[in-house]
């Protein structure tokens, strides 16, 4: 067996550092999801949490949304959604937002994943005044997630408000019909005229 030079031991440990070094990179560094148990998440959904390698600042973003109301379900598929768009989930106060506006998890799941948690979020007050449906809101953020004309929240409420039908406000919501367009049939509806009416005046547009 021949003995190793001291220039041979230098450089092999130096290998040996740097190998360690790199399987210590592959690692996703420890999280403590202690704030989650704090709130209740069950062991088997911090199991399923842990897996998807959360961050400290994603765990505090949960602790936000379970708190304002979010299931803890739920609270998971967020984190999944975020995942399948190869980004960290970061809307706590948001959907905390929407579910106090009254919009149910599923609605918000779907928001998600159409990325339209924020552009909702900052309409949850007027939403809640007079609580367009989830159908409506869902309507509304597939069309925008298409970058297509849609009225805002101000204006499904106003609609809602004096007395335009669900499937109605749908319907032209499907049809294109704009912030001024929403006011319009508002202004319509409170002066007596029939939903059938309102949709011969808002043909689709092209």
């Amino acid at each position: 067996m021949f003995p190793f030079h001291r220039s041979q031991l230098l450089i092999f440990a130096l290998a040996l550092c740097l190998a360690l070094a790199a399987a210590s990179c592959g690692r996703p560094a420890f999280v403590s999801l202690k704030p989650l148990d704090d709130v209740g998440f069950s062991f088997s959904s911090q199991q399923t949490i842990q897996q998807l390698e959360p961050t400290k600042q994603e765990v505090l973003e949960l602790v936000k949304a379970v708190k304002g109301g979010i299931s803890e379900s739920s609270c998971v598929d967020l984190v999944r959604i975020a995942r399948g768009q190869k980004r960290h989930f970061a809307e706590g106060d948001a959907v905390a937002a929407l579910h106090a506006a009254g919009i149910a998890d599923p609605a918000i799941l779907e928001l998600a994943r159409l990325r339209q948690i924020e552009s909702w979020s900052g309409e949850a007050q007027a939403i809640r005044l007079t609580g367009p449906s989830d159908r409506v809101i869902l309507a509304v953020a597939r069309r925008r997630a298409a970058g297509q004309s849609v009225p805002a929240g101000t204006g499904l409420a106003h609609m809602k408000d004096a007395g335009v039908s669900e499937d109605t406000i749908i319907e032209l919501v499907n049809r294109g019909i704009t912030d001024n367009d929403a006011e319009s049939v508002a202004w319509r509806k409170k002066r007596g005229w029939k939903d059938e009416q309102i949709l011969r005046d808002f043909p689709g547009k092209s």
